[in-house]
């Protein structure tokens, strides 16, 4: 028993320890924007476009499939179960709830962990590895400055917009098939979804999804500059931060899910 209790110990005591390091590392690489200002900002600049490209405009090619399919399959419940018992307004919440507050942000950041958090771990790991990142403070420039900062800001704004892309391409998917399967008018169907939403979840959303955006690539960049020597390392770097980020993305977006839900302020359904 005093074993088990050492070891639930030992393992709430790394996370803590995990999670000051991660706050720290964000910590670093946003105070470098203004400590390192004089470090060739326009480099920074076009780093972070470049991520941006890499995240959001490659990656933006099955986010829609997956906001096609989940907005058909969505619609395709809700017109079997939610609209016998509440209409068009039950639908109108389920959307809500489905695409915008749960599997939305959730399949976004997943496609954004198999495609940026994994290169990305292994992209730093490889320069570390290969002495780039000495070679960078030799000559005086920061590695933080010039390969975090601009991972996790270009990385972010790709997150912020794939997901506005996945909202907008699911629900216009799922008003198409509700006026293909059922006798409802697409525009009952928009106003209902207008009428589910608040500027109070929107902001719930937008922390939800930045906060949790902003761990997993921090998670990315962390493990990747924590390689030393070996190449062998790489790979297991790699697979530490996309096993590690997701495990925490599930985590957060179900807490705050519970956390509303238990508050009962600004729930999707409608609840109070």
């Amino acid at each position: 028993m005093l074993r088990a209790v050492d070891r639930l110990g030992a393992r709430v005591l790394a996370a803590g320890h995990y999670a000051g390091f991660l706050l720290a590392f964000v910590y670093l690489a946003f105070k470098m924007l203004w400590v390192g200002r004089r470090q060739g900002m326009p480099e920074v600049a076009r780093q972070t476009l470049l991520q941006v490209y890499f995240t959001g405009v490659q990656g933006i090619v099955p986010v829609c499939g997956l906001a096609v399919v989940t907005g058909v399959v969505a619609v395709a419940y809700g017109l079997g179960v939610v609209q016998p018992l509440a209409a068009v307004e039950g639908l109108g919440h389920l959307l809500v709830f489905l695409v915008l507050w749960e599997v939305g942000p959730l399949l976004t950041a997943g496609v954004v962990i198999v495609r940026s958090v994994t290169a990305i771990a292994a992209e730093l790991g490889v320069m570390r590895v290969q002495r780039e990142l000495e070679a960078l403070e030799v000559m005086g420039i920061s590695p933080i400055l010039h390969l975090v900062t601009p991972r996790l800001l270009g990385g972010l704004a790709a997150l912020a917009a794939l997901n506005v892309v996945f909202t907008a391409l699911a629900l216009a998917a799922g008003v198409a098939t509700a006026a293909w399967l059922g006798p409802v008018a697409p525009e009952a169907v928009w106003l209902a979804v207008l009428s589910a939403l608040s500027p109070q979840q929107v902001g719930l959303l937008a922390a939800k999804v930045t906060i949790g955006g902003m761990a997993v690539l921090a998670m990315a960049c962390y493990h990747g500059m924590e390689v030393e020597a070996s190449p062998t390392e790489v790979p297991v770097a790699v697979s530490r931060a996309a096993l590690r980020s997701l495990v925490l993305l599930v985590i957060w977006h179900a807490g705050v899910s519970l956390g509303v839900l238990a508050s009962g302020a600004a729930w999707p359904w409608g609840a109070r």
